[in-house]
């Protein structure tokens, strides 16, 4: 009677773990859903799965898969919930008037990404924090009691690509702790009065820093740039490869010491241009432009017009 117990323990859990992400599938395409439900539905079930793959590719040789499931399943869900808290709290700026605010969403968003990456990189879910300035990532271990930046290639050429199209706010950057640019045309998308490229911003000229409008946008293009770093548990999934290229190659080696890799910059653009429809083809529809929409301003990403 022990034995069939034991042998049908396994197979229990996998139905648990399809169950689990069947019903939140659904839950997300549901239309009795509103978006913030979608949302919170959304971030868990993206910190639960990228935990989940990682955990499972970064596992010792004598961890069973099989109790790795549910386990690194269910802190990535956590975490998941913690990165929606942080994009939730990002309607601080838009009620308060108040560009400080993003500091503290930040701080919980990254705290919620960090335990998801810990989780897929194999490690403890607290064995590493790490907080993102422009292009510039602050990673604190935990075990070493070590403070080591990192320069994220991907955000640094964004950076880069927005200094080109317009000028540095830097009081505006300094204050909300986000690279923040004005121009008096978006000129790559012209009919957009904001814009969010990875870690940084582009404003229209036109928002008056004063207005209701300025801080409904920020608060806005905040919720993007989390959307940008969201898939960075995906990053961990290579873990294997970067480890062994570190013992083949000293340079190589020292650079990642340096660098972090940010192949969730990528990832965004390709769930936002492909999967969601972009811009000009599915705007309305778009589920990113309507989370930072309705997290930061509860309504629609296009009020009032048919969807």
């Amino acid at each position: 009677m022990q034995q069939n117990e034991k042998k049908n323990f396994i197979p229990l859990k996998i139905k648990i773990f399809i169950s689990c992400i069947a019903f939140m599938m659904h839950a997300i395409s549901s239309k009795a859903q509103s978006y913030e439900s979608q949302s919170i539905i959304y971030n868990s079930l993206l910190g639960g799965i990228s935990s989940c793959v990682g955990a499972l590719i970064n596992k010792k040789k004598e961890d069973k898969w099989s109790s790795l499931l549910l386990k690194n399943f269910a802190i990535g869900v956590a975490g998941g919930a913690v990165v929606y808290s942080g994009k939730k709290l990002n309607t601080l700026i838009a009620k308060k008037d108040k560009l400080g605010y993003s500091w503290v969403s930040r701080g919980v968003f990254y705290a919620g990404m960090s335990v998801i990456e810990n989780t897929a990189a194999g490690k403890k879910f607290w064995a590493t924090w790490h907080y993102d300035i422009g292009f510039v990532r602050l990673e604190f271990d935990c075990k070493k009691k070590v403070l080591q930046p990192k320069v994220m290639p991907a955000a640094f050429g964004a950076t880069l690509f927005l200094a080109y199209h317009g000028k540095l706010d830097i009081y505006t950057s300094l204050e909300s702790g986000v690279p923040t640019f004005h121009t008096k045309r978006i000129g790559y998308q012209p009919q957009l009065i904001g814009s969010t490229v990875t870690n940084g911003f582009l404003l229209n000229d036109t928002l008056n820093v004063n207005s209701r409008l300025f801080y409904d946008t920020y608060s806005h293009e905040m919720i993007h740039s989390f959307q940008f770093t969201e898939l960075s548990g995906v990053n961990q999934w290579f873990k294997p490869y970067t480890a062994k290229w570190e013992t083949e190659s000293t340079v190589y080696k020292n650079i990642h010491k340096w660098v972090y890799g940010d192949l969730n910059y990528e990832l965004m653009l390709i769930n936002y241009f492909i999967v969601q429809g972009g811009v000009k083809r599915n705007y309305c529809r778009n589920f990113l432009e309507n989370e930072a929409e309705y997290l930061s301003m509860q309504r629609s990403a296009c009020e009032g017009l048919p969807e």
